[in-house]
């Protein structure tokens, strides 16, 4: 017999949008609904307990759970620790009729969409217009400096351009907090009471996940192709997919790449942890292939290149939208460096 599946709320929107203060207001309405929990490689806090905000990995676990096709997504969040949706964790849900919002930024919101349908309900958070925005960042105290204001301005851009993707928009207004969560909380009500019998969808079976990796590496507004097409390697079992492409173009080019997020030198985490920029999914004879897409710096260019390999105009290639947006906020970010 059929019997209701579970729900993951999931909200998303630009840093200075609400969505954090909104999803704290709605988990105070509505008892019933937990937070999804994520795995994250950062130390436990004396508040939380295991399994309940979060699973607390080391690295080496972490990276373990990654090889596994164990998680949906995974982010590096302030440079200093790795967080990531489980897939199982999910997939119980859905199972076992449960109910859950969860916090996650918008490439992974795509994917959990596309792998869970249904059984995940997006709801966008942004604020009324660019200005709004503007002014409540520059109020936060994690915003030290004019260029790292411009970088969040730039990755509000490049998230508004999922916003049409999503189940629900909410426009967090000033002082109109309350309302903006009324009308989430009411959204939530709406979909779990029209919930009915359906058949549970489990999600993919990590067996038939295949990862691949394809490097954007930029300079000078070109970019770099092997005959004529982007680098795309197959993802080793023993290997994370930013270091599959990392490995493959040191072995055709002799030459380091790092990833061209700012300051990602910086981070406490190692980098082969780097989440892609973008990922896309198809399939064929029942395996899911999902290639990720890594916009790249080189520590030195190379002065020759092998036969197959040369330098194009960005506007040469056959790009879609939001991969041209995704190069031009990388080119804008190196720009700053």
């Amino acid at each position: 017999m059929q019997t209701p599946a579970g729900l993951l709320f999931v909200f998303s929107g630009p840093a200075g949008a609400g969505k954090n203060t909104i999803m704290n207001l709605v988990k105070e309405s509505e008892t019933t609904l937990r937070q999804l929990p994520t795995a994250t490689t950062r130390p436990r806090r004396s508040t939380e307990q295991e399994g309940r905000e979060h699973e607390f990995l080391t690295e080496a676990e972490f990276r373990q759970r990654i090889l596994e096709k164990g998680l949906v997504e995974w982010q590096i969040i302030h440079d200093k620790a790795v967080y990531g949706v489980p897939r199982q964790t999910v997939r119980r849900l859905v199972l076992e009729d449960q109910l859950a919002l969860a916090d996650v930024d918008v490439l992974g919101a795509m994917d959990l969409k596309h792998e869970f349908g249904d059984h995940v309900v997006l709801i966008f958070v942004q604020a009324p217009d660019q200005a709004t925005l503007e002014r409540r960042l520059r109020a936060r105290d994690d915003i030290q400096s004019e260029e790292e204001l411009y970088t969040r301005l730039r990755r509000a851009d490049f998230e508004m351009g999922f916003a049409s993707q999503y189940d629900y928009r909410l426009i967090n207004r000033d002082d109109h907090l309350e309302d903006c969560a009324t009308e989430a909380i009411e959204i939530i009500q709406r979909e779990v009471a029209m919930r009915g019998p359906s058949e549970p969808n489990p999600g993919w079976d990590p067996q038939h996940i295949r990862y691949w990796s394809t490097g954007l590496l930029i300079q000078d507004g070109q970019v770099l192709v092997e005959n004529d097409t982007l680098p795309r390697v197959a993802v080793p079992a023993d290997k994370l997919p930013f270091e599959a492409i990392q490995d493959a173009l040191y072995s055709a080019l002799t030459i380091n790449i790092q990833p061209t997020r700012r300051h990602a030198e910086k981070r406490q985490v190692d980098v082969g942890f780097e989440p892609p920029q973008l990922a896309t999914v198809s399939q064929t004879n029942g395996d899911i292939h999902r290639t990720h897409f890594y916009v790249l710096k080189a520590e030195e260019i190379p002065t020759s290149l092998p036969i197959g390999w040369a330098w194009v105009p960005i506007e040469s290639l056959p790009l879609d939208d939001t991969l041209s947006q995704l190069l031009l906020q990388s080119i804008g970010d190196l720009q700053l460096d």
